[in-house]
């Protein structure tokens, strides 16, 4: 039974990517202690290494044995605490197979299975297997609800949301730093992304001063990107300063390339760390984006170069109207993308029937 279990809950098993995978930290950790403090014993099994990396130390090959060997471990725990269900991550190993994931389907009563991007589009075979073994999917958003409602009608809709207690509002800067900063924050995969608005910077840069501030775990791809005339800051993402750094910024940017499948099912997950914080963003309106930004509310969708460059140069040039988007974002974040205002609905999906 677990010495977690308290008499009212039930016994949930998070199967995860990896510690510091992005859809793992904003979909599946911050709901842990919330549903223990509900009664439930919680039990996170995540990849190690995560599902996309290695080892480099003993390379690709032995490093996808000790993926396997992690997860035939946690097979067997799910043996001995038999969890009433297991909430899965888009799938055991970043591939393929489906071997692994069948097994524990076949340890657990209820299986809930986690898409929040288009991991279909790489895999479009076992998804759709996933999906039809699952009880129950969940998705972050609409376009991905559309897609796997050919499937299941068995979906409920959870967007990638953060904890108000961790993203807290951004203080006051104005005083102590002039210098307005837009900023970007993410994956060393999507930071080329930025190409998207860099013309559009350039230009900016010429009119008026500001700081690029860039998180990302490395700058590489800045490398090979034209901002000349640019004042850049790069700073090494990790989860314990990515917050800090977020209170750095006065305005938050998420560019998108066109015409990419993938881009129009993805999470908003920079978006919502922006608007928690109470800052306005400028993003291109693909998938959920053009969803948050209608009305202008809580910032500004661009598409073109001249749209980017008309966007930024407002929020710039109007600190009450970034204060007033800012208050509206995070209002929108306590309402609707924050982890306490979507875990009962995550408990009644992951709750037996």
């Amino acid at each position: 039974m677990g010495t977690e279990r308290r008499a009212a809950g039930h016994e949930f098993a998070f199967i995860t990517l990896g510690d510091n995978v992005p859809s793992t930290r904003f979909r599946f950790f911050p709901y842990v202690e919330p549903l223990r403090q509900r009664g439930h014993a919680c039990r996170v099994w995540t990849s190690f290494p995560s599902v996309y990396d290695e080892l480099p130390w003993i390379g690709w090959r032995a490093s996808q044995s000790v993926k396997q060997a992690t997860r035939w471990w946690q097979l067997i725990k799910a043996g001995w605490f038999q969890p009433d269900t297991i909430y899965l991550e888009r799938g055991c190993f970043h591939d393929a197979s489906l071997t692994m994931d069948a097994r524990f389907r076949r340890r657990v009563r209820r299986l809930v299975l986690d898409v929040d991007d288009a991991v279909f589009l790489t895999f479009p075979e076992k998804i759709p297997e996933l999906i039809r073994w699952s009880d129950h999917v969940i998705v972050s958003n609409r376009p991905l609800r559309d897609w796997v409602s050919q499937y299941t009608d068995k979906i409920t809709e959870i967007p990638t949301c953060v904890p108000l207690s961790r993203f807290t509002l951004r203080p006051n800067r104005a005083s102590e730093d002039p210098t307005p900063t837009i900023g970007w924050i993410g994956t060393t995969s999507n930071l080329g992304f930025l190409r998207v608005c860099a013309s559009a910077l350039r230009r900016l840069a010429k009119e008026q001063p500001f700081r690029l501030l860039v998180v990302a775990p490395t700058d590489e791809p800045l490398r090979s990107m034209d901002l000349e005339g640019v004042s850049i800051q790069f700073e090494r993402w990790s989860p314990s300063t990515e917050v800090g750094w977020l209170h750095r910024m006065d305005i938050g940017i998420m560019p998108l390339p066109e015409g990419q499948d993938w881009m129009r099912y993805k999470a908003a997950t920079k978006l919502v760390q922006y608007m928690a914080i109470g800052i306005p963003a400028v993003a291109s309106p693909i998938g959920v984006n053009a969803d948050i930004l209608t009305g202008e509310r809580v910032g500004m969708a661009a598409r073109t170069e001249d749209e980017w460059l008309e966007a930024l140069r407002r929020l710039l040039q109007d600190p009450e109207l970034r204060a007033r988007m800012g208050a509206a974002g995070r209002q929108l974040v306590e309402s609707r993308y924050c982890i306490e205002a979507n875990v009962d609905l995550l408990e009644r999906v992951l709750s037996p029937e």
